[in-house]
């Protein structure tokens, strides 16, 4: 975090001075004014007028002004500036975001997500992210992804943002359903610049894992601000950016390709494999995962601003589009068993290879239209808002490659205390399994995929100011919302069956796996390249175009003697839509007793939920809507107390009532599966839970916060968290499901490695943390010196759930790292400016199983460097290297320890890395 060149804070009267704090607090106003951008915000004054905050001549983006934020909210927040977010290296937000304390990020392997080297999704204090708020200019965001509530922070651009708040403990006037607390990203206006402002950013970066390899490594950014006031005393404003980003990343990934079983014989009967000394495994995938990013869009503020009334629109526009290309070598092994040795070994092993199309498409845009009205002793805000989100995967295309030679081994599979398993065999028996021209172009299979999430609403909130010495203000009012859901995942073929390369559908035959009519792997159109170390033997990257050509012109057409005929089954199978209403009305009074300031609210949310999802007659071809519906009332109490026994310093105590309600797609929706490309065994079965209700929580926070006139803060903070109901995800090993969602291939089956996932309520749960942060600039030491800061955060926490699972009783919470910390040195002098931070998360589980030991993420550790020079002109040069210590994107492993990857069907790649990234970039400030 970087020391501001200009604005300090200073108290000399609180008459006049800018900044000046008050021992007597200023009322609350409701949600949608105290979190709208600088000009659609403004602090009732208090009663006594020889005491009153001017806020001037300090614009919105600097470090004081977060931290003058921070200081006189009414809960404990964490706020980072404009400046803050320029300063990090990172070009997505959620990575700037891990600086704060005790937030962090995350993506998982679903899709390839974390192999685009950049995290999804935010936690706060280690919650899981759906059970966060999130709001773009104080007014919620819509939620597309229909598995969870959290936002994909991949349509958030860190360009064109005022500031953002991350608020854990919350009040009456914001949105009820907070567990983990609220992040609320703000974009400027006008007034948040002094005179016209106009600025040009150019960026260019380059991936190394992606040059290595020779796949597309270079990116760049170029973004342009406008801001002019005007019209009579400068009370009009308007302000626009627009930004394009696009870079390149290479992702290695590799994973346990079937489940684990004990290595030794005298332990194979054992119960569960916790009790096996050592495991070993009979398949293993290599990925090569090849990212192309973009995003694009921008934002408008059109404001007015005079004395008693203030109107503005506010409009946001994000588009993010990745293509991703994973190639994967599997190494198999058969006839499988334990030796004259008693070890496990594979007495054969045969070679295939794998393509698939992993692409996203995703669109964010919101709208706020709303005011400010002042008269006398009423303050009124008002606002109507809609926000639409798109999730979709359109054209994916997977196809598999194998063959007839079979190997003669033995083999076995070394994956005990290693990031990169290999198979041990003799020499030849490798050569022969590494040859790519072993396997010829088989089939192929594909699917169209989208969900959407378009929510309106009206706000509206008064604040009534008493002349009173205790009784401040008294703020009320209502917030009513709308979302209309839908998602579908079409297959291009019968049950997603196999579309059969020169089969049927072109008049041949319907052709086996190990006598296939494609062209071996090295004469498809594409290019070897050296991965792995050689564990994988000959790598192929194949070349896309050609790939879907053999597939989507094709799509949801009939293939009698192959896939089959396309039914409307087919069509539906995957298709949910829903309809969620929630009624919410708030009060709360703001009393003052000396230097106390006390905020007693009530808040009253109504959900009422209906929805839809198909179900398949059981006939493989026809099948109807069936509805769900939900509605529950939930009252939610709050309590902020503050003493601030001077103007620097502030002890807080709050405790409030909140939920999460469930995601859309964990209650409507259809059964979701992973099929083993070779044989159609059904891996993995993930199905929704129309059961499921909301999770509540009662949440306790305790903290003392000491600022300085130098930028300074130190704060510690303790909380507590006792959940009910929260939602977790069960893995079984047996079949809950009938009709595993109507859409299954008729030669599918399973067998004991399947996977059974369904979201589940849990019993009790409890959090509990402390969170301590400093930030400093070194201003005491003499000369050039005296530009060096330092920051740095830590969160301890410990969780305790009852996951209701039989032999299973009690587990951490998922998400929720026992710790997480910063720490950050920064200079900012003259023309210069550094800044470097260390960011790590601890392990995380992800999983509760109820045969295998639990699933966990594995410690996140990044380190980054940024540095400025101020050329003068208004230019400004840039450089900045992202994961200097090149570790791993994502690590995900069977137990707490590391000694076994994680097998997970449905993803590619339990250990994945993305290597680092170097940026250089000119900006230009007239």
């Amino acid at each position: 975090m970087a020391q501001p060149t200009t604005h300090k804070l200073k108290t000399r009267s609180k008459k006049t001075e800018p900044h000046a704090i008050n021992q007597t607090a200023a009322p609350a106003l409701p949600a949608s004014a105290a979190s709208a951008p600088a000009a659609s915000r403004k602090t009732v004054a208090p009663a006594d007028n020889t005491e009153s905050i001017n806020v001037t001549a300090l614009r919105g983006g600097s470090v004081a002004a977060a931290l003058d934020e921070q200081r006189r909210g009414p809960g404990v927040a964490s706020v980072m500036s404009r400046e803050q977010i320029e300063q990090a290296p990172e070009t997505n937000l959620s990575d700037i975001l891990t600086r704060l304390p005790g937030v962090s990020a995350y993506s998982d392997m679903a899709s390839g997500q974390a192999a685009t080297g950049e995290a999804q999704y935010m936690t706060i204090r280690g919650l899981d992210s759906s059970y966060n708020a999130y709001m773009l200019n104080g007014e919620r965001i819509a939620p597309a992804d229909p598995s969870t509530r959290a936002i994909s922070f991949d349509m958030l651009a860190p360009y064109g943002i005022t500031s953002i708040k991350v608020s854990k403990s919350t009040t009456a006037d914001m949105d009820g359903d907070a567990v983990g607390g609220a992040i609320d990203i703000r974009t400027p206006t006008a007034f948040d610049f002094v005179g016209p402002y106009q600025k040009i950013t150019l960026q260019g970066q380059l991936n190394d894992k992606a040059a290595q390899i020779g796949t597309q490594d270079l990116g760049g950014t170029a973004q342009v601000e406008f801001a002019r006031r005007f019209g009579r005393d400068g009370r009009f404003g308007v302000y626009a950016t627009g930004y394009y980003s696009s870079k390149g990343v290479l992702a290695d990934a590799v994973a346990p390709n079937t489940s684990y079983t004990p290595t030794l014989l005298s332990q194979a009967g054992v119960t569960s494999l916790n009790q096996a000394s050592q495991l070993s495994t009979q398949q293993l995938k290599y990925d090569l995962f090849s990212s192309s990013l973009k995003r694009y869009g921008g934002s408008l503020s059109l404001n007015y601003k005079g004395d008693n009334q203030e109107l503005y629109f506010l409009g946001t526009y994000g588009q993010y589009n990745v293509n991703i290309n994973d190639n994967q070598v599997s190494l198999r092994g058969a006839n499988s068993g334990y030796g004259s040795d008693g070890v496990y070994q594979s007495a054969t092993a045969t070679r295939g290879q794998y393509f698939e199309t992993d692409d996203s498409a995703q669109l964010l845009t919101t709208q706020k239209l709303g005011g400010t009205t002042r008269t006398g002793d009423w303050t009124v805000n008002y606002d109507v808002f809609n926000s639409y989100g798109v999730q979709s995967s359109p054209n994916q295309v997977e196809a598999s490659m194998y063959g007839n030679t079979i190997v003669n081994g033995p083999f076995t599979f070394d994956v005990a205390n290693t990031t990169l398993p290999r198979a041990v065999a003799s020499s030849a028996a490798l050569s022969r399994l590494y040859d790519q021209n072993t396997d010829r172009f088989w089939k192929t299979q594909g699917r169209d995929s989208r969900s959407t999430a378009d929510m309106f609403g009206i706000h509206a909130g008064a604040a009534y100011r008493f002349h009173s010495d205790i009784l401040k203000s008294i703020v009320f009012g209502f917030k009513v919302s709308d979302t209309q859901r839908q998602a579908w995942h079409h297959p291009y073929f019968h049950d997603d069956n196999n579309f059969v390369y020169d089969g049927p559908f072109f008049g041949g035959e319907n052709w086996a796996y190990n006598n296939a009519a494609g062209p071996v792997v090295g004469a498809v159109p594409g290019r070897n390249v050296n991965a792995f170390g050689g564990a994988a033997g000959d790598f192929r990257l194949l070349d896309r175009d050609w790939i879907k050509n053999t597939t989507v012109p094709y799509k949801y057409q009939n293939d009698p003697n192959g896939a089959g005929d396309y039914t409307k089954n087919d069509w539906n199978a995957n298709t949910s839509r829903g309809s969620e209403r929630i009624y919410a009305a708030f009060v709360e009074l703001n009393l003052q007793a000396g230097p106390v300031d006390i905020h007693p609210g009530f808040r009253y949310e109504y959900t009422d939920f209906s929805g839809a999802h198909w179900k398949s007659n059981g006939d493989d071809a026809t099948g109807s809507f069936i509805d769900v519906k939900q509605s529950y009332g939930t009252p939610l109490p709050y309590l902020n107390i503050n003493w601030r026994p001077t103007d620097l310093s502030v002890l807080r105590f709050s405790v409030r009532r909140s939920l999460t309600r469930p995601a859309f797609g964990l209650i409507n929706g259809a059964t979701s599966l992973t099929l083993d490309s070779l044989t159609n065994r059904i891996i993995s079965v993930s199905e929704p839970n129309p059961n499921l209700r909301p999770t509540t929580a009662t949440v306790f926070d305790f903290s003392g916060e000491l600022y300085n006139h130098h930028s300074g803060v130190v704060s510690a903070s303790v909380y507590y968290k006792q959940i009910q109901k929260f939602v977790f995800t069960s893995v079984s090993g047996t079949s809950n499901s009938s009709t595993l969602g109507g859409n299954v291939p008729t030669n599918a089956y399973t067998n004991n490695g399947t996977e059974y996932q369904m979201p589940m309520n849990g019993g009790g749960a409890t959090l509990e943390g402390i969170e301590l942060n400093a930030q400093q600039t070194l201003y005491f030491l003499p000369g050039w010196l005296g530009g060096f800061g330092v920051n740095g955060n830590i969160t301890l926490q410990h969780s305790v759930a009852d996951s209701n699972i039989a032999g299973h009783p009690n587990t951490a919470l998922p998400r929720a790292p026992e710790m997480m910390y910063n720490l950050g040195v920064f200079y900012n002098r003259g023309p210069v400016h550094f800044d470097l931070n260390y960011n790590y998360i601890g392990p995380q589980l992800l999983s509760v199983n109820s045969t295998l030991p639990d699933f966990y993420l594995q410690p996140t550790q990044r380190l980054d460097l940024s540095m400025k020079y101020r050329f003068g002109w208004g230019l400004t040069g840039t450089l900045a290297m992202q994961n200097l210590l090149n570790t791993p994107a994502y690590w995900e492993t069977m137990g707490k320890g590391k000694a076994y990857l994680a097998y997970d069907g449905s993803a590619n790649g339990a250990f994945v890395q993305t290597g680092r990234t170097y940026l250089a970039g000119l900006t230009g400030q007239f």
